[in-house]
């Protein structure tokens, strides 16, 4: 939440769909170096940035990072209809023109990378790059099946990978994981990535993990504090942020993406920055993404988990900015 994480530098905003917005917004000191769009995944906010916040400010960087619809002290609409992702896309631009933005670097972790994807189809000439962390970039107006892809990830790898998406669309999910949150939070940010081979990915798996109040090593990369920071940011909140997978596995955006006749082309630089290794990431998210792109760079990670922001945030600092000074 950017009033817990970066209070001197939280602001909110009234938009014209009517959806209240927070986030953080830290000023360039000067025209010459620009600003970066921070956009965070499930189940985080504008907190889950704080490490590239800091470096970025001091490396003269301007930086917005918005609480996503659904989280932190941002509005939380309950249709699923509201989390559309070109309604989401006009809300950022909304944001960058009420503070004199015309370009940014964007950079997107987990379903923001969902709506990085979306900005650059929907608005390119708003962006200078894009930066996908841990998933990649994905095309407009694809019909998304997830029963096919769990049938196809358990012929490949003997189990289901996405199973959990069967979970957070049900609506008891949220109620689920706010009255077992230690034991979602162990498995969510895990010391060991391969317990989301078992206990997330499965069928099933996630749901029996949460009920029986498992729990896991603590990872190394998240304090105490910051694992109370991040307890009390989402509290109560996990149903509200689920919506984006309600709109992800309904296909409620395959409609206005067609209609909108999208090209699937990004006409600015892009990097993907992945895992050391792991099965469970999309080994073909390169691939996907270097097809599409004009200039395309690929970076592997020294950390084989999902959150890289966290675990290898030097070195996501550190490739960043080699990135963006490439160009």
């Amino acid at each position: 939440m950017a009033f817990i994480a970066f209070p001197q530098h939280a602001k909110s905003l009234d938009l014209s769909t009517g959806h209240h917005y927070n986030y953080i917004h830290i000023q360039a000191p000067s025209q010459i170096k620009p600003t970066i769009l921070f956009l965070h995944g499930f189940p985080s906010s504008s907190y889950d940035w704080r490490h590239q916040i800091t470096h970025f400010q001091s490396s003269g960087y301007g930086i917005i990072a918005p609480d996503l619809l659904g989280y932190g002290g941002t509005s939380k609409p309950d249709a699923p209809e509201k989390y559309k992702a070109k309604l989401m896309t006009a809300e950022i631009i909304e944001i960058l023109d009420h503070e004199h933005l015309n370009k940014v670097h964007g950079v997107a972790h987990d379903t923001g990378s969902l709506l990085l994807s979306r900005l650059a189809n929907y608005h390119p000439e708003r962006l200078l790059s894009c930066t996908f962390i841990s998933v990649p970039y994905s095309k407009p107006g694809e019909h998304f099946d997830l029963d096919a892809i769990n049938a196809m990830t358990k012929s490949v790898h003997g189990q289901e990978q996405f199973g959990y998406l069967k979970f957070f669309v049900r609506d008891d999910a949220g109620d689920i994981i706010n009255q077992h949150v230690d034991s979602f939070i162990d498995i969510l940010y895990p010391a060991d990535v391969s317990l989301w081979n078992d206990h997330f990915g499965p069928l099933g798996a996630l749901e029996a993990w949460l009920l029986a109040d498992s729990r896991g090593p603590k990872a190394p990369y998240m304090t105490g504090d910051e694992r109370e920071i991040h307890c009390q940011i989402m509290h109560g909140n996990y149903g509200s942020a689920l919506k984006w997978y309600h709109a992800l596995v309904n296909n409620l955006n395959v409609e206005d993406e067609k209609a909108s006749e999208l090209s699937a082309k990004l006409s600015v630089p892009v990097l993907m920055l992945a895992p050391a290794q792991s099965e469970r990431e999309n080994t073909a998210m390169d691939a996907t993404a270097c097809e599409e792109a004009a200039l395309f760079s690929a970076k592997n990670m020294g950390a084989n988990g999902h959150w890289l922001q966290l675990e290898a945030r030097d070195e996501v600092n550190s490739a960043l900015q080699e990135f963006w000074e490439s160009f």
